[in-house]
């Protein structure tokens, strides 16, 4: 007679823990916060630019969702994108045609400077991402910088990424 308690007892432990790994992820798959991707245009994490000299940065924001099933959007994003204070930043543009701009440099912890796009940007899964364009006067100086992006959506902190720039000095032909 124990053996047979014993063979219920088992089948009634492999069944709860299956419903409640199930209800686990469905609470986590309801609950999760969106994930972004930022990059450069070319898909890569750091890019390469001549000392002294005003650039264009050409950043692909994207909603890449998370590895289980979970792929929330991304509403009323807003983007901070932050620079050491060497550099001096002039304008960000985003929107579906760039047709948004923000001019004001604002300065943010450790004397950083920082754009930040309005809270106005879209992101879901599985649908094209959104291109931002960043006009900024690069450091005399040679060196790998850091530009720090942090990400805020309606449904809170959607993701940071760190991509680099190169200033290098004029190649002569």
């Amino acid at each position: 007679m124990n053996t047979y308690l014993d063979i219920v007892r088992l089948v009634f432990e492999i069944i709860s823990t299956i419903v409640i790994i199930y209800l686990t992820f469905i609470v986590t798959k309801f609950s999760a916060k969106p994930k972004l991707k930022i990059r450069f245009k070319n898909g890569k994490k750091e890019a390469e630019f001549v000392a002294g000299e005003k650039a264009t940065l050409k950043l692909y924001v994207e909603n890449q969702g998370h590895w289980y099933t979970a792929k929330p959007a991304a509403r009323k994003t807003a983007l901070y994108v932050n620079f050491p204070p060497i550099f001096e930043p002039i304008e960000i543009r985003y929107g579906s045609t760039l047709e948004k701009s923000n001019r004001e440099v604002k300065i943010g912890k450790g004397g950083k400077k920082y754009l930040k796009t309005e809270e106005i940007i879209y992101l879901y899964h599985e649908e094209l991402g959104e291109e931002i364009e960043i006009d900024v006067k690069m450091p005399k100086i040679e060196g790998r910088y850091p530009i720090e992006i942090p990400a805020y959506s309606e449904e809170g902190s959607c993701g940071f990424q760190r991509l680099w720039l190169k200033v290098v000095k004029k190649s002569d032909p």
